[in-house]
This record gives C-alpha cells, sequence and structure tokens, in this order.
C-alpha cells in the first residue's frame, strides 16, 4: 500500500524541511480542498437563504450536500440533525447553555465525564455548575489508559443525568469503548460524545455508540477553519429552544414575541460559513479517492506501531499513557528526563520538526497522573516513517 500522500498538500513542497506532527491540533490542507475552496469562491459564493440568483441557489445545495455528507459519515438519520458551528468548543457550549434554557438540568443533578478530557468538554459544564448548580463527577481510567468501567459503573447513579466523554483522548491517543457506555446509558441520561480527535482518525457511527449529542471541529479533517458539528438526534433538538436565535433561526417577529424556524435552522443563527461547510465537502471528496478511513486507518497503524518501536530505544524517552500499539491513534505525548517541554519543542522546531508543548487543554489529567507538562508529537495521513526517523535523530542528541 502506498503511503505517498505528502505530495497532495502543497504546503510540504512550499515547506520543503517542514515535518508536521502536529495534527491534533489541526490538519493541513489537501490542494484538492484548497483548490476546491478557491474555485466556490471565484464562482459561485453567496450567502444561502432568501435567495433569488443562480449563484445563490448553487451555494445552498452545497451547503445541504455537505450536511448531508455529515449525515451518512455518521450514520445519522437525517441532514436536519447536523447543525453547523464555528468549531468543537462553540458546540459543546452551544449545547450546554441550550440545556440550560430548556431546564434539561437541574440543582444537584450530576454530569459524568473523564478525567481525561480537553478543557472543551469540561468548562462548560463548570458553567452551569457555577449557573444552577449542577455537579460534576469525573470517570478514571485504567493502567492502559482506556476508560475504567467499573469506576464508571460506581459512579452512574441516579443523580447522573448526563454522560459526556470523548471519544479519543487529545494527550495519550487512547480509544474509549464508547459503545459499551452506550449500552449501559439509562433513558433518563443524556450521551454527549467528543469526537473532535476520532472523526479525523475513525469512521464514527452514532447508532452505534447509542449517543444522544456528538460533536466535533472540520479544521482537524483537512477542511478550512470556522467549520464544526454539533450533532443531536432529530427529536431531542426539535423539542428544545435555541439559547441563540436571530437570521434564518427565526420564522416570525413581532414586536414582542419571535418563532423559531424547524431544524436545522433554528439551531445556526446570523450568517452561515458556506465557505468552510464547502470545504467540508471537498475534504470528504479528498478521504473518498483516497479509499476512505481503511487506507486512513491502515496508514496511521503502520506510523504508529514504528513510532512506538522507536521510542523503545531511548531510556530517557518516556510516553505519556499507553505505549502499546493496540486501541489508539497516533498521538504521543512525551517527557525526556530533565528536559523542559518547551525547550523540547524549540529544539525540535529549529529541526523543522512542529509539535505542541505544554498541557494540551487537559490539566486535570496532569495533575492527577504525570508531570507538570509535556510535549505531544501527532501524525497524520501525510507523515512517513522517514520522518519519524529524522524525529528521533534530533531525540537522540537530547539525552
Amino acid at each position: 500500500m502506498t503511503t505517498d500522500f505528502k505530495k497532495d498538500f502543497p504546503i510540504f513542497q512550499n515547506n520543503p524541511d517542514l515535518i508536521f506532527f502536529d495534527s491534533t491540533a489541526t490538519s493541513q490542507k489537501p490542494k484538492y480542498v484548497i483548490d476546491g475552496i478557491r474555485e466556490y469562491l471565484e464562482n459561485s459564493y453567496s450567502n444561502i437563504h432568501r435567495w433569488m440568483y443562480d449563484i445563490a441557489q448553487t451555494s445552498e445545495i452545497y451547503y445541504k450536500q455537505s450536511k448531508e455528507k455529515v449525515c451518512d459519515v455518521l450514520n445519522a438519520n437525517s441532514y436536519k440533525e447536523v447543525i453547523y458551528t464555528f468549531n468543537s468548543t462553540y458546540a459543546i457550549n452551544l449545547l450546554t447553555q441550550t440545556l440550560r434554557r430548556n431546564k434539561k438540568l437541574k440543582k444537584w443533578d450530576k454530569v459524568l465525564v473523564s478525567i481525561v478530557e480537553h478543557h472543551a468538554n469540561i468548562v462548560p459544564w463548570l458553567i452551569l455548575k457555577e449557573e444552577i448548580g449542577i455537579e460534576i463527577d469525573y470517570v478514571t481510567v485504567d493502567e492502559d489508559f482506556n476508560l475504567d468501567m467499573e469506576d464508571f459503573k460506581s459512579k452512574y447513579d441516579e443523580s447522573v443525568k448526563v454522560i459526556s466523554l470523548t471519544h479519543v483522548s487529545n494527550v495519550t491517543g487512547q480509544v474509549f469503548d464508547l459503545e459499551q457506555v452506550g449500552k449501559l446509558k439509562r433513558e433518563d441520561t443524556l450521551f454527549v460524545v467528543d469526537a473532535s480527535q476520532s472523526v479525523p482518525h475513525m469512521k464514527v457511527d452514532v447508532q452505534k455508540i447509542n449517543c444522544d449529542f456528538l460533536f466535533f471541529t472540520w479544521h482537524k479533517v483537512f477542511a478550512d477553519s470556522g467549520i464544526g458539528v454539533l450533532w443531536g438526534r432529530e427529536e431531542l433538538l426539535e423539542s428544545m429552544d435555541c439559547v441563540f436565535s436571530g437570521g434564518w433561526a427565526i420564522s416570525n417577529v413581532a414586536s414582542d414575541s419571535f418563532s423559531s424556524a424547524g431544524l436545522p435552522d433554528k439551531y445556526e443563527p446570523g450568517t452561515p460559513n458556506v465557505t468552510g461547510a464547502y470545504s467540508l465537502l471537498k475534504a470528504f471528496e479528498y478521504i473518498d479517492s483516497v479509499w476512505w478511513f481503511e487506507v486512513l486507518e491502515a496508514v496511521e497503524d503502520q506510523l504508529t506501531n514504528y513510532f512506538l518501536e522507536k521510542a523503545k530505544q531511548y531510556d530517557y524517552f518516556h510516553i505519556l499513557g499507553s505505549d502499546k500499539p493496540e486501541n489508539r491513534v497516533s498521538v504521543f505525548s512525551f517527557v525526556i528526563d530533565s528536559q523542559h517541554s518547551h525547550d523540547v519543542a524549540e529544539i525540535l522546531a529549529e529541526n523543522h520538526i512542529a509539535v505542541r508543548s505544554w498541557k494540551h487543554c487537559a490539566q486535570p489529567l496532569f495533575e492527577k497522573y504525570w508531570h507538570a507538562h509535556s510535549v505531544r508529537a501527532s501524525l497524520y495521513l501525510y507523515n512517513t516513517k522517514e520522518e519519524i526517523d529524522k524525529f528521533f535523530e534530533v531525540i537522540g542528541k537530547l539525552k
């Protein structure tokens, strides 16, 4: 199987020395997506809704097609369940505040999250704790940093009204078995999934997971920034009033009242990111062209195994989390004995290797388990074994 996907990404031709190991933060964009965005802006760009002219109709078609593609990818029931937001963080804040507005949570109700959550899936719940007095509890992980299901079961009592879990840790790369959680979910509980780190790496099926809401962002999956997704079950979305409104999100306004539009429009007030939606559509077409997630996963499995084998050669190089290749993606947070994470990241940057340092928006995880901070290397479709070799050549000089 070929792994020569780097040629599809112009940034590497324009920066020939660049080794980009920061795809967990954001992915690079293939020429197919870049050219598609330019073609759209040059030929069909327009705002959507309330149109009577051709390019606006074309833009509307593209916008809906992108949602239909998301629906297909997630195995959702309808494109009406797909809400576009700015990013993952905005999506979860939109959801939590909408739950508050609709009184879906009350004082002393409990939300279960895991200790590995990104701040984006902690702080919005902490805001509700300040606002209405909900409680938050944290599920721990086992020795391989999988979700500790025994701890989950012990904490999933009658006071729990929301389970909100990441699918893949942005620190350890570990994949949580959320289907097991979905099987245990009661009817009185909402199950929310942060798929920000899983959608870029694997096929995610909302029916198999049995979740009620799921959110992620597309700049991590080859598309442009500024386009995120909040997916929710149609009956739940329909039953609530969105915390924001205006523009196409409303159907009628009087001097003393207003009525909301139907799905999905009532959750998308104001001018939508049509260009971002189009970039999303082109990103999926690119993934289709490389034989979908099967190839993406196969390439990543090869890189993961190779990286972990190379890491064993350096006794001062310590991976945080599991060092096993099973049940993980190519995200590696690590520390080097007697080296500050910023110093390591700076030395790597001087050698044209892009990584990220510090606590990776997961401070509760670091406070419970490890060192003060770490370096994170995250790989994707366009990375190679040769780049891993160059990475460890630099690491070999840091002892």
